[in-house]
């Protein structure tokens, strides 16, 4: 592996993301389901890669870019946001908690009690470990997937890290395209507050190309470009966050003996660098636009490696319990959005709960791609509530990561039930904490709009890449 090596890679990605916008551009069935050119292009990646038909020449560490990418994208997340102190308050926040770290608990106790309770009956050479597929690869994406599936692989099960994968892809593909369905069908309802409905969205976001007339800038130069280039500039505040999240998460490893996925170090240093810049007053020199095109370009090359690596051979061997698994996690999904979602957000709930979603069938981006499709100019902090969420609730993540393994491998007919029913309990404790918060409020009546109160989205054209776009 040579910097010439990642540069082919890389170089070979790019290609792939042009030739997905061009379909993008040019296919009406890619414009109505508003699917992006990162996921095309990870499908050709993943056809004529080395795990197809083998024309495209990746390298064997195609699946590693997606680990290294996402720690970009957290990183760059908190850098020049500056909250108000209304926005920070408790049930704002406390509801997003509540909302997408019981999701991924949830997850966790579903995937473990299908597998122990009911594939296991069919299906008996089964590992127990692939109840943690769902949420691995639903809630934690292809970054997760590659974590869990080197920590069963150094337990002796090889097949871990590929069935993350594709239920990481999944859970990306359909979390995007039933995503856009949720928002139709919440338009209709009168749940969206910023559009009227997704059908109405300007061409230039249908087909991701802006014509010259409406053609905005989207970064500005904050730094002379005499001293150097502001796009370096902006690049060195995220790569700072990045490298010191990643340094955190290795020396971490000794002293609590677990690996905290260098993602979330990554957040949490990226906050410390935002909170030095606004302490300081260098926030004005930090342009929120440069940084989006940061974290959205790491996020669409991150989509294309992940796709790209996946393993056909194993998914035809775990095709049925694939099948029921996944299956499994769109429902849970969705009553979980029902039931949770539409009462845990003071204000502009579906807005926000589609954030949720997208990052409970996907990554993180997809949650942030679906926000812009119904909150354009992200009104309804989403994404920063859940960056905030997603910081606190780690530790319980990263517990459910490594702890099943170990209980498999020391109390092997004990473990799974055990895992199943602690997640299953600590979903009732969250929920009773959160009522008595109020952060979720189930007896509270579902906001609505009309349309004359919705945003008219076509006074809002969007660029693709645009400030907050992750994917």
């Amino acid at each position: 592996m040579t910097l010439w090596t990642v540069l082919t890679d890389v170089s070979m990605m790019g290609g792939l993301l042009l030739l997905g916008e061009l379909l993008r551009a040019k296919l009406k069935i890619f414009q109505k389901l508003l699917i992006p050119p990162a996921l095309i292009a990870g499908i050709f990646a993943l056809a004529l890669g080395p795990n197809g038909w083998g024309i495209l020449p990746f390298s064997k560490s195609l699946g590693t870019y997606a680990s290294v990418l996402i720690v970009l994208v957290f990183a760059a997340m908190p850098i020049g946001d500056r909250p108000s102190k209304e926005a920070k308050s408790g049930p704002a926040i406390g509801g997003m908690f509540f909302n997408i770290t019981g999701i991924a608990v949830l997850q966790y106790a579903v995937g473990m009690f299908l597998t122990v309770y009911v594939l296991d009956l069919f299906f008996k050479n089964l590992n127990p470990g692939f109840g943690l597929m769902m949420a691995t690869g639903f809630y934690g994406g292809h970054g997760t997937a590659a974590a869990v599936g080197q920590a069963y692989a150094d337990l002796g099960w090889d097949e871990a890290s590929a069935l993350g994968y594709t239920t990481a892809t999944v859970g990306l593909v359909g979390g995007i395209i039933s995503g856009v369905a949720i928002i139709n069908w919440g338009a209709r309802k009168g749940y969206t507050h910023y559009v009227t409905s997704p059908k109405d969205l300007p061409l230039s976001m249908k087909t991701g190309l802006i014509q010259p007339i409406d053609q905005k800038v989207s970064t500005k130069a904050s730094i002379s470009t005499i001293c150097m280039d502001p796009m370096a500039f902006h690049l060195g505040l995220v790569l700072v966050p990045s490298l010191f999240g990643y340094m955190l998460s290795k020396a971490l490893v000794p002293v609590i003996g677990v690996e905290i996925p260098a993602f979330c170090t990554a957040l949490l240093f990226g906050f410390i660098v935002n909170a030095i810049m606004n302490k300081t007053g260098s926030y004005k020199y930090i342009d929120r636009g440069s940084i989006s095109r940061i974290s959205g370009t790491s996020t669409d090359f991150l989509m294309v490696s992940g796709i790209g690596s996946l393993q056909l051979g194993i998914v035809v061997k775990y095709a049925v319990p694939l099948l029921v698994v996944c299956a499994a996690g769109f429902l849970t999904n969705w009553l979980w959005f029902h039931i949770v979602g539409k009462h845990s957000s003071p204000k502009d709930w579906f807005e926000r709960n589609m954030m949720v979603w997208g990052h409970a069938t996907g990554v993180a981006a997809t949650g942030v791609m679906l926000q812009r499709i119904c909150d354009p100019e992200l009104k309804s902090r989403g994404i920063e509530d859940s960056g905030i969420s997603d910081l606190i609730n780690r530790p319980i993540v990263v517990a459910l990561q490594v702890i099943p393994p170990v209980l498999m491998t020391s109390m092997v007919a004990a473990g799974p039930h055990i895992v199943t029913w602690v997640c299953f309990g600590v979903v009732l404790l969250m929920g009773i904490v959160a009522y008595a918060c109020k952060w979720w409020t189930p007896k509270s009546k579902v906001q609505t709009y009309s349309q004359t109160d919705a945003g008219k989205v076509e006074e809002m054209p969007i660029n693709r890449n645009d400030q907050g776009k992750a994917a």
